[in-house]
């Protein structure tokens, strides 16, 4: 049996969520062809002579501790915050981190102790496992991952299970943990818009925007709307370039519990006549300068998590929606492989590197391969069908350089 280092077993692991094959396999079938033995040996310069089995990559990540993963993940991000290549897609001074869950795994019966579980119409108990997560939204379009928090029950027994709200608890003080200087504003459901999560905010030095909906807190809707129609000079008017146009209302310094926050009404009408509302609350003060600041570059990035996420992820290039395995750690550490996944292939799709390898021909990735999946599937032939290791030998991370694109 031949014995890995932990570094090629991890390197083999992101390249089968990287290509998109979609199953372990699927993996074994490349691995057996010459092309992405030598490619795959040269990207992870571990001296190995022979490609990781999925077999023994999975063994790994069921009996490794998702801490050590995460360790990796919290490198990553703080190597790009370091060399400050995303200075200019900040929030002004202030770093946007969308905060959301996900549920990554369904299962017919219970899957272990820890696993949440709901009733169906059918009657039937449906067991799954879900993760809070915080990405980093940055105005380039990258979603970056800085902190997951699994949702987990607990086995010493529980009168409520275990939800997003209570996760929040702990996803707080564990970023505060990995990242304790890093000013942010926290982009936020309705399902946040609560009085202990703004304090938390407040406790940690956070800012927020939250998204405001009557059903979550009425008594605060009403006082919204009466406070807006006994000042209506808080009113801004804003045309887009596409013609839309924005009519924002905001009232200040209103109280909910023992917080003060405020609101930001937005209806918005395009070219076509089709009219939509938007509201949030926030301890960002809006004025007639930064209402609509506040509104299009932050609490309407919210989104990002959920399209350039988590659905990429699930339904693009990543496919996190497959099983690859589910014993003991292996749910878990899939799911933070795929994060790391993510992250080096919005690297690889807003740098410059096509630019350069196509002498010019094509200014970005998005006008050469015009999907991620598209750039994935040719990635798999490449490997698959390479003469050689990549660049004449083994890569030399410190002679490479890709910068983002500018197109």
């Amino acid at each position: 049996m031949c014995s890995y280092t932990l570094r090629h077993l991890l390197w083999s692991g992101l390249l089968m969520l990287i290509d998109g094959v979609g199953s372990r396999l699927q993996h074994i079938f490349d691995t057996a062809e010459a092309g992405y033995l030598e490619a795959l040996l040269g990207f992870s310069c571990t001296g190995e002579a022979t490609a990781a089995h999925p077999g023994t990559i999975n063994h790994l990540v069921m009996r490794l501790a998702p801490s050590q993963l995460e360790k990796l993940i919290v490198r990553m991000v703080r190597r790009l915050l370091r060399m400050r290549c995303l200075e200019r897609y900040r929030f002004g001074s202030e770093w946007l981190v969308a905060i959301d869950g996900v549920e990554i795994r369904k299962y017919g019966k219970r899957h272990c102790a820890k696993c949440l579980h709901r009733k169906l119409s059918n009657e039937r108990v449906q067991y799954f496992h879900s993760i809070l997560e915080a990405k980093l939204i940055l105005g380039n379009g990258m979603v970056v991952s800085l902190c997951s928090m699994p949702i987990l029950n607990s086995t010493r027994g529980y009168k409520k299970q275990d939800c997003e709200l209570k996760a929040f608890e702990r996803l707080a003080d564990r970023l505060k943990e990995l990242f304790p200087k890093l000013p942010m504003c926290l982009l936020m459901d309705s399902m946040f818009g609560c009085e202990p999560v703004f304090r938390r905010c407040r406790e940690m030095r956070w800012s927020h925007i939250t998204v405001f909906k009557e059903g979550r807190t009425p008594a605060l809707w009403r006082r919204t709307l009466d406070k807006c129609a006994r000042n209506p000079e808080n009113c801004k008017t804003v045309t887009r370039r596409d013609g839309t146009v924005q009519q924002f209302v905001w009232t200040t310094g209103l109280k909910h519990g023992k917080e003060i926050v405020h609101a930001v009404r937005c209806i918005e009408t395009d070219p076509e006549g089709k009219t939509t509302q938007w509201a949030w609350v926030s301890d960002h003060r809006p004025d007639k300068h930064n209402v609509d600041i506040l509104a299009n570059k932050g609490g309407r990035l919210r989104w990002k998590i959920e399209n350039e996420g988590f659905n990429v992820q699930k339904n693009g290039a990543i496919r996190l929606k497959h099983d690859y395995g589910s014993q003991e750690n292996a749910w878990h550490n899939y799911y933070l492989l795929a994060q790391m996944a993510h992250l080096l292939l919005q690297l690889c799709w807003l740098g410059d590197a096509v630019r350069a390898v196509s002498n010019g021909t094509h200014a970005a990735m998005a006008e050469a391969f015009r999907t991620i999946r598209n750039f994935t599937d040719r990635l798999r032939q490449a490997l698959c069908t390479a003469t050689g290791p990549p660049l004449g030998g083994r890569i030399n991370a410190a002679a490479i350089q890709i910068r983002f694109s500018s197109a």
